[in-house]
């Protein structure tokens, strides 16, 4: 019988790990998609001192499994919240001066952690890379999360997951039948190959399973995030969008209702690639420590 694998911690230090006394730590909410390594490079952006730390979402089982599951949710963004603030506290990382950063669906996960710890633990503020507030207006009815939405999403998904080039995919969908995506999928499978984001051999059945996961993790998040009643909190916030953000839409994706110290920037790539893009690590790293750098906007 083979040994069970150990999975991976809830909690992954990075970099400088618990940073230099005095320095500031860095708290990551990543609600998975990408790997939790996609960090290492954020962590060699930030200043000698400040230690990062990313609790990975895909690891509390009741989050993950409701990506198999068709979305259906047995936990809540405030339960999220709360395991999060628990693996944090247990590591002693609560304590000194810290930022805490969430990029989407841990960017909502991020600002309701922010709303319950007591005033002594609360962050010096909070980073937001491509978030969408859940909100009205930005929460979408059941029915919305259709194909036409998520396949530019996945197209992203998957150039950033092979680390390629996410302009040799379709970025738009607008025939797409709702009841019949599988002619985009075939789009989307012949560019990949022909780019070589897609391994030699992926068959458009495979490609499905891979989309449809991925499907009913965004169904998962707007339940969770259907289900929320987000409270204002009174940190400064600052949310940065890429070039090539999940909305396009001069609104700052719904955080104005959610706190009234709010500012925004800019940086380089898409939802994705943004994790990986030298000069984007570099922006968010000066968001995140700003002794370090003005953000650009």
């Amino acid at each position: 019988m083979r040994p069970e694998r150990p999975r991976p911690e809830l909690v992954r230090a990075f970099g400088d790990g618990a940073g230099a006394p005095g320095g500031t730590r860095v708290l990551v909410i990543h609600p998975g998609a990408l790997p939790a390594a996609h960090y290492a490079g954020l962590a060699a952006a930030l200043p000698p001192g400040a230690g990062l730390h990313v609790m990975d979402l895909e690891q509390v089982p009741e989050y993950f499994r409701a990506a198999l599951d068709s979305g259906r949710v047995t936990t809540s963004i405030d339960g999220l919240a709360a395991r999060a603030a628990d693996e944090f506290r247990a590591r002693g990382l609560l304590s000194g001066p810290w930022t805490l950063l969430g990029w989407s669906f841990g960017g909502v996960v991020g600002h309701a952690l922010a709303g319950l710890l007591e005033e002594a633990e609360r962050p010096l503020r909070l980073v937001l890379l491509d978030s969408i507030a859940p909100v009205p207006g930005y929460v979408q009815p059941e029915d919305a999360i259709g194909h036409r939405l998520a396949l530019p999403w996945f197209c992203m998904y998957l150039a950033a997951k092979r680390d390629g080039d996410p302009d040799a995919l379709p970025a738009a969908f607008p025939d797409v039948a709702e009841d019949r995506p599988e002619e985009a999928l075939d789009r989307v499978l012949r560019a990949g190959l022909d780019s070589g984001i897609l391994r030699p051999g992926t068959t458009l059945p495979g490609l499905r399973k891979v989309y449809d996961t991925y499907l009913d993790g965004l169904r998962r998040n707007n339940r969770l995030a259907a289900a929320h009643d987000p409270r204002p909190v009174s940190l400064p916030i600052t949310l940065l969008r890429p070039r090539r953000g999940l909305l396009d839409t001069p609104d700052p994706l719904g955080w104005s209702r959610l706190g009234d110290d709010l500012r925004t920037g800019h940086v380089p790539g898409d939802h994705y690639s943004m994790l990986r893009d030298p000069e984007a690590l570099r922006r968010i790293a000066a968001a995140a420590v700003p002794a370090t750098a003005p953000v650009p906007g």
